[in-house]
């Protein structure tokens, strides 16, 4: 899958602004837009597959980043990637708790939310309908039927994708694949996110197979 890649977006300041994140730190208020700066996600994106990226995120010798070409397969790479670092959190703290490892430093954070933002990216180039970009705080507050159901996700979804269809959060969703390990495959969630849902099936229950049958998790 190609994707451009807008010239000397490669902001290192950028990429390194502060989110909200495990160790409590408050979240910037994201401008009112519809659509999220697309400037800003490709500035992230673009540092994180950079070479000096390996210095921004947590164990970079577990990520081929040679790999990384935004298909839907690509995705494997990152659930890899995501499930040595809950390997070494799971040590320290857990199942479904953040460890040291995660809180230490901005490297958590920054694995988090790249791991995030890869997502959303995949969905948006590889689905069957039409994702995009929105700030979580302009979203909130332009459609306020969500802010009860969304109020617990804030903490990493700087932006939330959405479509005519609904609203997913991928960086929490790279947060729980590192807390809870591979029950909570990104590449699982590209895959539900990619196709249409249809809604008759869904409100019944016949859309959702247990994840353990999921061909595309992985196996360790």
């Amino acid at each position: 899958m190609q994707r451009s890649v807008k010239a000397g977006l490669l902001g290192m300041a950028l990429a390194l602004a502060p989110f909200a994140g495990l160790a409590g730190r408050a979240m910037a208020t994201a401008p009112a837009a519809e659509a999220a700066p697309a400037t800003d996600i490709d500035a992230a994106l673009d540092a994180f597959l950079s070479a000096e990226g390996d210095q921004l995120i947590l164990l970079p010798n577990r990520l081929d980043k040679s790999k990384l070409d935004f298909s839907m397969d690509s995705l494997h790479e990152i659930d890899r990637w995501l499930q040595a670092i809950h390997t070494v959190n799971r040590l320290d703290a857990g199942d479904g708790k953040a460890g040291e490892i995660l809180t230490i430093d901005g490297r958590g954070d920054n694995s988090i939310m790249f791991a995030g933002l890869y997502l959303g990216e995949v969905v948006r180039l590889n689905a069957h309908q039409d994702w995009m970009w929105q700030p979580f705080d302009a979203f909130v507050a332009n459609n306020p039927g969500h802010a009860q159901a969304l109020r617990g996700e804030a903490g990493f979804d700087t932006y939330v994708l959405v479509s005519p269809q609904g609203v997913a959060t991928p960086m929490n969703s790279a947060l729980k694949r590192i807390l809870n390990g591979q029950i909570d495959s990104l590449h699982y969630v590209a895959t539900f996110l990619s196709e249409p849902v249809d809604l008759s099936k869904a409100l019944s229950g016949q859309d959702f197979a247990p994840l353990t049958e999921d061909p595309a998790l992985p196996s360790n």
